[in-house]
C-alpha cells in the first residue's frame, strides 16, 4: 500500500511497523527515496489517535491554524497521523518541512523571518526534530537568536511574549517514551504551584538556598525574576513548553550565586559521557560564576569542558529549578534528557547562557525566565538528588522530597 493513498485508506493498518519505533536514520540526511517513504508501512488510528489526543490536551480546535514544522528530513508516520490528527479536529494548516541551505556536504540553517512571520500566524506551533540526522538544522532557532523582523531581543521571546496568539510545543522522544512521559492535569497543577512560589519569591526576597548533606552551601538571589513552569502542555496564548515535561525553574540574578554546590556519585552532567558520575566534584562560586572545580577527573573534565569556551559569560549560573515528573525513569541514555530535567526532586543547573528563555510571569502562564543577560556560548546542564532548597528562608525540598507547595508529592 502506497503512503499517498493515506487519507483515503485511514484506519486499515495497525502501527506495528511505525517509523517512530523502528526506522533508522540514514547516514546521509539526503540518502532516503520517495520509494523508500512508500513502502513504509502506514501508519493507523492508534496512532493518530495518540497525536490527537495531544493536539486536544494543547487545546487545538475547529476553525484555529496549526503549523507542524520538522526538519527536512522526517518520520513520515509521525507527520501523515499528526496531520490527519489535526484534520478530525477541524483545524486548518501546513506541514512545513524546512529545508537547509546546502553546500557541498554542509548545511546551514535555511530558516528566515518568513518562517517567523508563518510561526507567529498559528494558533498553534508543534516542532520536532524527530526522524532526522543529528546534524540537520532544526525547524525553528534557538534562544539567543534573532533572525525574524521584530523587536524584541529573541525570535523565541517574540513567540512568547504579551499579545502573542502562538501557543508552541517542542516535542521529541520516541513512541514509547511519549506515552511514559504523557503529561497529566495532576501535574500541570502541581508544576505549576511550583512556579507560583518562585514568583512569589522573585516578587519578594528573591533568597534561595541549597544544601545537602554532601557538603553543598550556595545561595543566590531571584528578585524581580519570574517563576517558569514546564508542563509539557502549551495551553496558553504565548506559552512555549517541552512536550513531556515536568519542572519548575527561574533564572537568579546573574552575578548572585555564593558557596559550592557538591555533586555526588549518581549526580549527571550532561556535557560528560558518560553523564552519570562516579565521584564527588565541587563547584565553587562567586560573584554569580564558578571560579573553581575540586574533585577528581570528573572535575577536571568538566572544568575543561567550562573554559574550552574561553569565555567568562561559560561560568555564570544561568538557570536553577526542580523537577515535578513523578512519571521519568533512566532506563537507557535515551531517558537521559528528560529523566535530568524533570524526576521528581531533582535539582537542574545550567551553566552559562540564559538569554532569550522567554519573558515569563503570570502573563504568560508562568513561562519564561524574564530579563535574562547572560549571553554564552554554552549551556551547560548538571543534575543534583539528595538536596534540601529553601524558598524565602522555608525548607521546600527535604533530602530531594518536594512539597506540596513547591509542586511535589508532599513530605
Amino acid at each position: 500500500m502506497k503512503r499517498r493513498n493515506f487519507v483515503e485508506l485511514a484506519g486499515t493498518a495497525g502501527i506495528a511497523g511505525s517509523a517512530l519505533m523502528a526506522a533508522p536514520v540514514a547516514a546521509d540526511p539526503l540518502g532516503i527515496t520517495m520509494d523508500d517513504l512508500n513502502n513504509l508501512p502506514e501508519p493507523g488510528p492508534e496512532l493518530v489517535g495518540h497525536y490527537k489526543k495531544m493536539l486536544k490536551q494543547n487545546l487545538l480546535k475547529e476553525g484555529e491554524t496549526f503549523v507542524f514544522a520538522t526538519k527536512m528530513v522526517f518520520d513520515p508516520d509521525m507527520v501523515v497521523a499528526m496531520m490527519t490528527a489535526a484534520g478530525e479536529l477541524q483545524a486548518t494548516g501546513a506541514h512545513v518541512a524546512v529545508f537547509p541551505k546546502i553546500t557541498g556536504n554542509t548545511y546551514e540553517s535555511g530558516l528566515s523571518p518568513w518562517h517567523w512571520e508563518l510561526y507567529a500566524g498559528a494558533d498553534l506551533l508543534i516542532n520536532t526534530s524527530l526522524g532526522a540526522s543529528a546534524g540537520l538544522p532544526g525547524a525553528v532557532t534557538a534562544y539567543g537568536d534573532a533572525i525574524a523582523d521584530h523587536p524584541y531581543r529573541t525570535d523565541f521571546e517574540y513567540i512568547s511574549r504579551v499579545g502573542s496568539k502562538t501557543r508552541w510545543l517542542q516535542f521529541g522522544y520516541d513512541l514509547g517514551r511519549q506515552r511514559r512521559y504523557f503529561p497529566t492535569a495532576e501535574r500541570r497543577g502541581r508544576t505549576l504551584a511550583g512556579a507560583k512560589l518562585l514568583q512569589n519569591c522573585g516578587d519578594t526576597t528573591g533568597e534561595l538556598r541549597i544544601t545537602s548533606d554532601a557538603g553543598s552551601d550556595l545561595r543566590m538571589n531571584m528578585q524581580g525574576r519570574p517563576g517558569h513552569a514546564q508542563y509539557g502542555i502549551a495551553d496558553f496564548a504565548g506559552r512555549w513548553d517541552n512536550f513531556g515535561y515536568g519542572c519548575v525553574a527561574c533564572s537568579s540574578n546573574e552575578d548572585t550565586a555564593e558557596g559550592k554546590l557538591v555533586l555526588q556519585p549518581g549526580d549527571h552532567i550532561r556535557n560528560l559521557y558518560p553523564a552519570v558520575i562516579d565521584e564527588h566534584v565541587t563547584l565553587n562560586f562567586k560573584g554569580g560564576s564558578v571560579t573553581s572545580i575540586e574533585g577528581g577527573k570528573t572535575a577536571a573534565a568538566f572544568d575543561t569542558h567550562l573554559r574550552s569556551f574561553n569565555d567568562p559569560a561559560s561560568l555564570v549560573l544561568g538557570h536553577f529549578g526542580w523537577g515535578t515528573h513523578e512519571a521519568t525513569e533512566y532506563t537507557s541514555e535515551g531517558d537521559g534528557g528528560n529523566y535530568h530535567h524533570n524526576d521528581e526532586g531533582s535539582l537542574l543547573m545550567a551553566i552559562g547562557m540564559n538569554y532569550g528563555h522567554g519573558l515569563g510571569g503570570p502573563d504568560m502562564g508562568y513561562s519564561g525566565l524574564g530579563d535574562t543577560q547572560n549571553i554564552a556560548p554554552n549551556h551547560s546542564h548538571i543534575a543534583m538528588w539528595n538536596c534540601n532548597v529553601y524558598v524565602n528562608g522555608n525548607k521546600e525540598l527535604e533530602n530531594g522530597r518536594v512539597s506540596r507547595a513547591a509542586g511535589g508529592s508532599g513530605y
